[in-house]
């Protein structure tokens, strides 16, 4: 019974573990606000097991930017491998601590190497390979994460190694741990939903150490938060509190908790699962016990076939347990010697499933009169009796002791404070006196320094505002369009189309630029003329298409001016000028309630950002549109998003760039 509730606890883990270490990842200034969404979105996609996971986490090892955000992708990629390909996991574990040891300490590169340690822990403990190795690698991403920006995952590592002592069978070690994770837990504020589980393993702790009334005491803890549980935690509570009620010999309430879980199942259309399987065989066992063999084979049937066909040797193993205790209950005894004989060793190491077996065994042997056998299973079952007793006294002991430590140290804090008021209080006369002669004088020097300031910033603005005037004069736009305007006269008339054509666009372009924002069909107008007017340049292989839903949205949704004009000059320039192929040019406009998408797509040759410099590019216009992007995703809720991807055939050639804007459809309102 109890190994079974391990069996569910390592998968529950598992999934605590995928998805401890992303949410709510605080991760400091080295990453943008979309790369954070990015990151989460894929992290979210791992946790639930999406079809597309995989998909997404190598788009994002392709497209990553740096070294840091590639290696956390690689970690997304690293909790997939631990389902999908586990022999992969230790390759990925080894490449993330190789990275994380060669770069400068920072609160990131902790955070990195201890997610590292504790995926390489998991893969430890969920396949039985080395719990000490486990252990190691737990208690290094317990000190990593303590000095990380991912501090909020110190206390899920507390009830990792915990578990890791639960199959050392070293309890003591285990509550402590356990109890450790809801200390830092409250000093960090986390929200109380995150104890639950941490009572559940103490609660099972104390179950083993057969201190029924702490254990009660914990599971009772950790149901107030049943309804807010997730659908895992909720099957795992049933499964260990039914197994509580078992080893109390509270036969019918177990069947009544386990008869509960199974309807849970049931609702989670989870039926024929290691869930549902689990469920039956614990049932199997408890109508063994309630003298219902018929209920109990009934149960016991599919569950084994299903373990058997998965090869899950504990529960194979429970499972002839089971069996064992129905045919001594029939009294066809011969059976078992014959389901011992045919049973493969080592198909459990765990202490409690073992003694369920050694009851049986000594009513088996004492019923053939083999009492030299019977004998043998009845010191062992008094030897593993005096051993639990002998650790929950010691627990006991360290409860005491853990207390005491706790009031003492509390009593130090309430004298220390008493010191430190007393002290506060003699100095505070003092300190009032001060601060009030220096703030008298503050006051008399900002008096005098307001005046100075007041005469000096009138003298400046005086100043500046000739220098506008006069340089006003000098390059009034109204001036520039009418000296071209008189140059056009006496020159082909083709030419004069053209330079009409910029006279219109540069008038139209200062007038955009002196605007926050405009109306898409403005916008889409401005950015048309523009285009016109690089076609000259671009020659006769050169096409564009703008391509808008019909309808009022044009006139009535807003956007920052000159947003698309500079994404299509930038497609111009960068992507398409210089090509000896055709050259296409695409804007593509789409509505919905909440927002304005625009994408501008060129077949040219890619974005690079590394190669920038080679067609002295400023940077200018991107520079606008990010610059304009913070100022208003700073002060309002609903965010400007821009992104920039190369787009590529099937052989992963590039073969053209894509810009996209996503306006909020309340902007400019």
């Amino acid at each position: 019974m109890r190994q079974l509730t391990k069996l569910t606890l390592i998968l529950m883990a598992l999934a605590s573990a995928l998805t401890s270490c992303h949410k709510g990842t605080s991760w400091g200034n080295e990453r943008s606000e979309a790369e954070v969404v990015r990151l989460k979105t894929v992290s979210d996609s791992v946790d639930v097991q999406s079809p597309h996971a995989r998909a997404m986490v190598d788009s994002a090892l392709v497209n990553a930017k740096d070294s840091l955000t590639y290696y956390d992708y690689l970690i997304e990629l690293g909790h997939l491998y631990i389902l999908e390909q586990p022999d992969s996991v230790l390759n990925v574990c080894d490449r993330l601590i190789h990275f994380g040891k060669s770069q400068p300490s920072s609160p990131r590169t902790n955070g990195l190497l201890a997610e590292a340690y504790n995926l390489r822990a998991n893969y430890f403990h969920l396949y039985h390979i080395n719990h000490d190795k486990a252990l190691e690698a737990n208690r290094a991403a317990y000190q990593l994460f303590a000095e990380s920006d991912m501090s909020h995952n110190v206390p899920s590592i507390c009830a990792n190694i915990g578990d890791m002592y639960i199959q050392k069978s070293l309890l003591p070690e285990a509550a402590a741990w356990y109890r450790r994770a809801l200390v830092i837990s409250d000093s960090l504020n986390l929200p109380k939903e995150e104890n639950y589980s941490f009572y559940m393993g103490l609660g099972g702790i104390y179950c083993q150490l057969e201190d029924f009334d702490l254990s009660e005491n914990y599971y009772a803890k950790a149901k107030e938060g049943f309804n807010d549980m997730q659908a895992n935690m909720k099957l795992t509570y049933l499964n260990n509190y039914g197994n509580l009620q078992y080893y109390k010999k509270d036969f019918a309430k177990a069947l009544s908790v386990f008869l509960c879980l199974d309807s849970l199942i049931k609702s989670y259309r989870l039926e024929g699962g290691f869930e549902d399987c689990l469920c039956h065989l614990n049932m199997a066992d408890v109508y063994l016990n309630l003298g219902k063999n018929k209920e109990s084979m009934k149960c016991l049937e599919p569950a084994d076939s299903f373990f058997r066909a998965n090869n899950v040797g504990d529960c194979i193993y429970y499972a002839n347990t089971i069996r064992i205790g129905n045919i001594l209950k029939t009294g066809n005894v011969s059976q078992i010697s014959s389901i011992l004989a045919n049973e493969p060793a080592g198909l459990t190491t765990d202490e409690n499933m073992i003694d369920i077996r050694n009851r049986y065994l000594h009513d088996y042997y004492a019923s053939t009169g083999n009492k030299q056998r019977a004998d043998y299973y009845e010191k062992l079952n008094l030897t593993r009796k005096d051993s639990i007793d002998k650790s929950r006294e010691f627990m006991r002991s360290s409860d005491i002791m853990m207390r005491l430590a706790m009031d003492t140290l509390a009593l130090h804090n309430q004298l220390r404070m008493k010191e430190k008021d007393a002290e506060m209080e003699h100095n505070r006369l003092l300190f009032v006196l001060i601060a009030g002669g220096i703030l008298l004088m503050a006051l008399v020097l900002l008096a005098l320094y307001l005046y100075q300031n007041k005469k000096r910033k009138e003298s400046e603005i005086e100043i500046a505002n000739l220098k506008i005037d006069n340089t006003r004069n000098i390059i009034s736009p109204h001036f520039t369009f009418n000296v071209l305007q008189h140059a056009l006269s006496g020159i082909p008339q083709d030419s004069q189309k053209t330079i009409n054509s910029v006279i219109k666009l540069m008038h139209d372009g200062i007038n955009a630029s002196n605007q926050k924002h405009t109306t898409l069909r403005e916008e889409l107008e401005f950015t048309r003329q523009y285009i016109e007017v690089a076609t000259a340049t671009m020659g006769n292989s050169f096409t564009y298409h703008i391509h808008i839903p019909k309808g009022e949205l044009q006139d009535t949704r807003r956007i920052p001016s000159t947003f698309i004009q500079i994404l299509a000059e930038n497609a111009i320039k960068h992507g398409l000028r210089g090509l000896d192929r055709p050259k296409e040019l695409t804007i593509e406009v789409g509505f919905t309630d909440d927002a304005t998408t625009i994408h501008v797509i060129d077949n040219g040759n890619g974005f690079d950002i590394r190669n920038r410099s080679k067609d002295n590019s400023t940077g200018t216009g991107l520079r606008v549109i990010r610059n304009t992007m913070a100022l208003h995703n700073k002060i309002h809720h609903e965010k400007i998003n821009y992104d920039i991807e190369n787009i590529e055939d099937e052989k992963g050639n590039i073969i053209g760039c894509k810009s996209t804007l996503v306006i909020p459809a309340s902007f400019g309102k």
